[in-house]
């Protein structure tokens, strides 16, 4: 049974590597990773790093960290900012790499902006089968299964209209993305497709000290099914940010962000699975830690999306 639980889980991630690229349950806090015009919502110098650690307990399970940062360019209404992620599943595959953005905003109405920005970045992708499972004979025959070590290429896009109460995106971070090996070749060899994120919030006075903020994320990839999240956090004393969410055809998740300073804050949430997969692990870890600097110039106003 051991060794069928890890046969189907090499075959999970390797699907699911070649389908779906990392997810978080505090997107809301890591903003560069799904949609590049993110950036144009703060005027400050921010700084984000976040480790999610995925099904604990699961040998091979998981582990993604990201580390991030944004800034308006003086008093334009251009910003820019770099993401560096850290991708691994299971015992054999690994992605690390990093991608630049920049974002222009123009004002819609009185309180309203346009945002389009764009990313691109390289990244290192190794997947050692035969390293780790040399007695499989699939390591050596199987295509799906043969060793990779090699750089890729990607490119993304992405849009925003927003205001201090609400934001409506929609993105696709990485929307070319491939061996550069096979950039002249018609198939490419990672048999990548596109992501398509949407994304919108809105935020609810209730009184002077409590503020209600619905947030949704729908990801869609051709081929497989539409997954969804919904979440509904409160401020409460613009100090703590307690919420609830749903993942679609995942988990459920509980998230809690303490504001040390206003421009300071640890983030911590906890998915409860509701897949089969909840029998041989124990849910997922996410901790993010965020932090602000002003910027000469610029006019800040506490930022909540």
């Amino acid at each position: 049974m051991k060794y069928i639980l890890i046969g189907m889980f090499i075959l999970f991630a390797s699907f699911a590597f070649a389908q779906q690229k990392a997810m978080y349950t505090q997107y809301m806090f890591n903003t560069l990773a799904i949609n590049p015009a993110y950036s144009t919502l703060d005027e400050s110098l921010t700084f984000t790093a976040l480790s999610r650690h995925q099904w604990v307990g699961f040998k091979g399970a998981p582990k993604t960290q990201t580390i991030s940062a944004h800034t308006p360019i003086g008093t334009s209404n251009t910003f820019i900012g770099a993401i560096i992620v850290n991708d691994q599943i299971g015992e054999v595959i690994k992605e690390t790499g990093g991608d630049l953005s920049i974002a222009q905003r123009v004002p819609i109405g009185t309180s309203s902006y346009l945002a389009v920005g764009v990313n691109g970045g390289l990244s290192n992708f190794s997947a050692a089968y035969s390293a780790n499972f040399p007695q499989s004979p699939a390591s050596g025959t199987d295509p799906v299964f043969q060793d990779e070590n090699n750089m890729r290429m990607n490119i993304g896009w992405g849009a925003m209209i927003f205001s201090e109460k609400y934001y409506v995106g929609v993105s696709s971070p990485h929307f070319y993305y491939r061996d550069i090996n096979s950039i002249a070749k018609t198939v490419s060899q990672t048999a990548y497709r596109p992501h398509y994120l949407l994304q919108a919030g809105y935020l609810i006075d209730l009184n002077p000290d409590l503020k209600l903020k619905p947030n949704f994320l729908v990801k869609y990839v051709n081929g497989s099914p539409i997954q969804f999240d919904l979440n509904a956090s409160l401020l409460i004393n613009e100090t703590l940010w307690i919420g609830a969410s749903y993942r679609s055809l995942d988990s459920f998740n509980a998230l809690a962000a303490f504001r040390i300073t206003q421009d300071f804050q640890l983030a911590y949430s906890y998915d409860l699975t509701t897949t089969a997969l909840s029998q041989v692990q124990k849910g997922s870890h996410e901790i993010s830690l965020q932090f602000r600097l002003p910027v000469r110039g610029r006019d800040r106003m506490a930022c909540y999306f």
